[in-house]
């Protein structure tokens, strides 16, 4: 029967007693999940809020998860997400993240907009993925078949979307030159082998990569031909390096920061930022940095000009030929010569002005908002076609804070530039938090109005407008998707772990050698593990807890609830509990601890911590990632806390106090337990 996978309303519209019939009756030999799943389980997922998991859940299940799935647990605890790209058709969201606590490895997730769920996952165990504060670590190619992503901060790898396969390509060609900063880059030979994260970009047929990186002879980049299953070096045949000459000289310029390839392939624009002379004469220490902008011909490999004048933050519209810069005089030049061709600040009214903030062009780069803070009000000016248009009036909220990667903005055009959403909080209080967050929707046109306010933003510092009206906005640890057109959240997950809790021992993990999963409890942790074919070990109590994060992915893109194939072949629990392991810590190694009370930040931590001089505190800083301290409370000062062990401040391993700013919660620890120990 093929006529349901050809009118998709067949499975909307019918009744509950014509859906059971068709779960009995229809020939799914001809079920395509990019067509036909989306409708297929829109339809369930109203007949589940109605009346539960019927059997004709399981049904539908058994026929949909036949034809080959497997189950992606969606993770309930990340670390750091870095490095994020929306994909070409906006119906997924690739992460790259760091693991939980001190693992050296990372991730890479992709998300489905639709579901709010991964269906994708590539794991590295000892290899880092992405960047915590450089751009575009993390890109699809234009076709959206494959993904690439920087590894160890000097490899590109790219592997096959949707697969859940590592890289079956790596381009490394920049240990030999040395990493910045500039005074690498001058001596190499004192650094050798340290690497440099590359700037990198897809060619529009994906045949190639282009990377930003010091070569030969002053180059600054080259070109890389793209082949599944490759290993490049520098050494390696077909990579041509790009000299770089202006006007016939070497030049003084280090790789850009930032990349892209024209839409027509005879130009890769760019920038650097943060700059230094590129001059073994000039004293670095005293030298100013700066940021330029320049574009090469890739025929050549020559610039076809280099522009000293940029100031940040800056944007290239998407086919390259405009480019908007300046945070005190924000303008718009072309992205072929850097000539100005519009001033902006003149359209400016705020009070206090500060500058521009963020440049966002929409997806054909026909429109460009700018993002102006300033002391007392903030506003977001909309610019068609170069020309100004309206006004955003944000009466007196700010925007929220910004990704450190500058992946995702504060501002997301929708696919077809009429409408806009932005992050933002109320006035301009504790704006370093990522919490009291909300979006807005805008209807963009010479008399903008608001659409609707959607809650549900703590958490996150950026925003992308997928297809199917469906809104995201991540964070270092959190993630949201909401449909635009409801205002509805349809999904929003935390991975910070419970304040007072540190992530379990390794040596715990009853699975050696596979990532472990957990979920808290009030004796300590319950692990858990999802198997491909569907089979889920798991202890009775953290069931309950643990199944929303549970999904098959079919087709590797899209998918279907776990719960709905329960009791069916195709998904089960396992009743044996966990192996116990040998613990390997020794005797002497400290004790695994939560912390219960906690105190947070504020007037009276002094106050309330002065009780517990003498006892063991557990505290979570505010460092990069995931940092912890354990140690005995001596003194609660009037500048921070002194412990035994010191913990010396981020900012100066000399001061022994620890300062109450650097820290986001600390009580006093609580032992738990571990688990079974073999003779």
């Amino acid at each position: 029967m093929p006529g349901p996978f050809e009118n998709s309303s067949q499975w909307m519209d019918c009744s509950d007693a014509e859906l059971e019939s068709l779960a009995e009756q229809t020939d799914f030999s001809g079920f395509v999940p990019g067509r036909d799943l989306p409708p297929l389980r829109e339809r369930l997922l109203r007949l589940e809020r109605e009346r539960g998991i019927t059997e004709v859940h399981r049904r539908f299940s058994e026929k949909v998860l036949a034809a080959g799935a497997r189950l992606v647990e969606t993770p309930r605890y990340l670390g750091m997400q870095s490095s994020f790209a929306l994909s070409p058709d906006g119906r997924h969201l690739a992460i790259a993240n760091d693991r939980l606590g001190k693992s050296p490895g990372g991730d890479v997730c992709i998300w489905e907009l639709a579901t709010g769920r991964v269906v994708d996952a590539v794991g590295f165990e000892t290899t880092q993925v992405g960047s915590t504060g450089d751009p575009s670590c993390l890109q699809w190619s234009p076709s959206g078949k494959w993904l690439g992503v920087i590894l160890d901060k000097v490899v590109v790898g790219v592997l096959r979307a949707f697969a859940g396969t590592r890289p079956t390509f790596t381009a490394d060609v920049t240990r030999r030159w040395g990493s910045p900063p500039a005074w690498a880059v001058i001596n190499p030979a004192h650094v050798a082998n340290t690497g440099h994260l590359p700037a990198w970009c897809w060619s529009p047929d994906e045949t190639q990569l282009f990377i930003s990186t010091p070569g030969p002879d002053g180059a600054l980049g080259c070109i890389v031909p793209f082949r599944e299953g490759a290993r490049v070096n520098e050494d390696s045949d077909g990579i041509r390096w790009c000299p770089a000459r202006l006007d016939g000289q070497p030049s003084k310029s280090q790789p850009h920061t930032w990349v892209r390839w024209s839409p027509d392939g005879s130009r890769i624009h760019g920038y650097c930022k943060d700059e230094f002379v590129s001059d073994p004469n000039v004293d670095l220490e005293n030298e100013p940095t700066r940021s330029s902008v320049s574009v090469i011909d890739v025929r050549s490999g020559a610039f076809q000009y280099r522009f000293d004048g940029l100031k940040l933050p800056t944007a290239f519209s998407p086919d390259g030929t405009r480019l908007a810069f300046g945070e005190q005089s924000p303008r718009i030049a072309s992205g072929r010569t850097a000539r100005t061709v519009a001033y902006l600040r003149k359209h400016v009214d705020v009070r206090g002005y500060v500058g521009a903030e963020e440049y966002v062009w929409s997806r054909d780069g026909r429109r460009l908002a700018v993002l102006i803070r300033g002391d007392e009000s903030s506003q977001i000016l909309i610019y068609e076609a170069g020309k100004f248009l309206c006004e955003v009036d944000l009466k007196g909220r700010s925007f929220g804070l910004a990704l450190r990667s500058g992946d995702l903005g504060r501002w997301a055009w929708s696919p077809d530039g009429s409408m806009g959403a932005c992050l933002l909080r109320e006035g301009k209080a504790e704006a370093w938090k990522r919490e009291g967050l909300t979006v807005e929707l805008w209807k963009v046109g010479p008399s903008p109005r608001m659409l609707r306010r959607l809650e549900g933003a703590s958490g996150i510092d950026g925003l992308a407008w997928g297809a199917d009206d469906t809104l995201v906005g991540a964070g270092p640890h959190a993630i949201a998707f909401w449909d635009v057109n409801t205002g509805v959240l349809r999904s929003h997950s935390s991975f910070a772990l419970e304040r007072g809790r540190l992530p379990p021992l390794s040596d715990w993990n009853p699975w050696p050698g596979e990532v472990a999963r957990f979920i808290p409890t009030e004796r300590g942790w319950d692990f858990t593990r999802a198997q491909p074919d569907g089979t889920v070990e798991c202890p009775p109590g953290s069931r309950e807890k643990l199944e929303p994060w549970l999904m098959f992915s079919v087709g590797g893109r899209h998918a279907w609830p776990w719960r709905w194939a329960e009791g069916t072949p195709h998904a089960r629990w396992e009743e044996k509990a966990p192996t116990p392991v040998v613990s390997k810590v020794p005797v002497e190694s400290p004790i695994h601890y939560r912390a219960e009370p906690v105190f947070t930040p504020g007037p009276a931590i002094r106050d309330n911590l002065a009780p517990y001089v003498g006892q063991t505190l557990l505290l979570r800083l505010n460092w990069h990632g995931w940092s912890y301290a354990l140690g005995v409370l001596l003194e609660a000062t009037e500048k921070g806390l002194l412990l035994d062990p010191p913990c010396p401040s981020l900012w100066s391993n000399r001061e022994p106090v620890l300062p109450y700013g650097e820290i986001s919660w600390v009580g006093p620890a609580v032992a738990l337990e571990g688990p079974e120990t073999g003779p």
